[in-house]
């Protein structure tokens, strides 16, 4: 049987929400709607070679995976708003934007049942 990874923690919400389960059902719904539309803006950018929106996406999605604990994507996501605003390392793009997409359908599974621990 294959297990698979946990790509969420999260301690920082819970600590941020004081003991309001109602806050965190809510910004893991918001997080919900608003990543794949990101992940699709993402995607058109790079496809169309506009850096300076795939930076701006990336920098503006960058908070929701400290506040749910992606720790896995932090790198990347710097990495491709660094590669974007300078200008550098390109043809790695495509690659970290895959393993964002990758990473984020997994995480999305997860705080579906998660979400379900707090209504």
């Amino acid at each position: 049987m294959k297990t698979i990874k946990k790509y969420i923690d999260l301690t920082y919400l819970k600590d941020l929400s004081n003991g309001s389960n109602e806050f965190i059902s809510q910004m893991i719904s918001v997080f919900m709607v608003q990543t794949p539309e990101a992940l699709d803006t993402m995607e058109r950018c790079l496809n169309s070679k506009d850096w300076t929106g795939l930076h701006a996406v990336s920098h503006k999605i960058k908070a929701s995976f400290a506040f749910m604990g992606i720790k896995e994507l932090e790198p990347v996501i710097i990495s491709i708003e660094e590669n974007c605003l300078k200008r550098t390392n390109m043809e790695q793009l495509p690659e970290m934007v895959s393993k964002i997409k990758s990473v984020c359908e997994v995480a999305i599974e997860q705080l579906e049942i998660e979400k379900k621990l707090f209504i």
